[in-house]
């Protein structure tokens, strides 16, 4: 199980002590990363073990004089770097929802028409980037969805499955079979990423297929429950 820990580190001057103290890291049996940058004097640390401060500053000693202590961040440049990890997630929501807006405010009635055009435009925008390497999406969906672990050709037809239910919730056919479908897929996937960062593994988030290097995190879950929770509703009022 991979642990991810930030934390600062001073004495740097230039680009090649960034590169010692990389190398001199990931020399470590357990470290399988270590991300330093030299502009914000951090240190991102992916290990299979918790390491303390004294443990990394005895490793450093060798190779030089740099410190390593507690991530001084305030919570501004926390928030900041959060957005900017998830850009591209947040960037796709929002163009969903511009789309849905605009397609609502001209041919929508109703609120069910509102959560329709979010259904439809979620699956296939998120479908067009999964099409874009439909087998490197499929490797990275197996890492957290039950379903394409048992089954890896469900991973290679998950993006045209997406796009499907897409056109469905579009132009408003089929919505029963729709909704059910959507919570067919969504429920084990959703089960599979809180599994993964109940776990704190870091893998990547296959959502936006190849084309982004995203970390799964509590943002995608509340991507799917949102979704189940909208074809829940319209389950519920087509059989009531």
């Amino acid at each position: 199980m991979n642990n991810r820990n930030i934390f600062r580190i001073d004495g740097m001057t230039c680009d090649g002590c960034v590169a010692t103290i990389k190398t001199k890291l990931e020399m470590e049996e357990n470290i399988s990363e270590a991300i330093v940058t030299l502009v914000d004097s951090k240190l991102e640390l992916v290990s299979t073990k918790n390491f303390k401060i004294s443990q990394l500053n005895s490793i450093l000693s060798t190779v030089g004089s740099y410190t390593v202590s507690n991530d001084l961040k305030n919570e501004k440049n926390k928030i900041v770097d959060y957005f900017s990890t998830y850009k591209p997630i947040f960037i796709t929501i929002s163009l969903v929802c511009l789309l849905s807006l605009i397609n609502f405010f001209n041919y929508g009635k109703t609120f069910e028409d509102l959560m329709r055009f979010l259904m439809g435009y979620f699956f296939i925008i998120f479908s067009f980037l999964k099409l874009q390497n439909i087998k490197q999406f499929a490797i990275s969906f197996a890492n957290y969805d039950p379903l394409t672990k048992t089954i890896f050709k469900f991973g290679l037809i998950y993006p045209f499955v997406e796009l499907f239910l897409g056109v469905l919730f579009l132009t408003g056919y089929f919505l029963l079979f729709s909704n059910i479908l959507t919570l067919i897929i969504l429920i084990p996937q959703s089960y599979g990423i809180y599994k993964k960062l109940r776990n704190k593994e870091i893998v990547n988030c296959a959502c936006l297929g190849s084309s982004f290097n995203v970390p799964l995190s509590n943002l995608t879950v509340i991507e799917n429950l949102t979704m189940c929770l909208m074809a829940i509703y319209f389950i519920t009022a087509t059989i009531i």
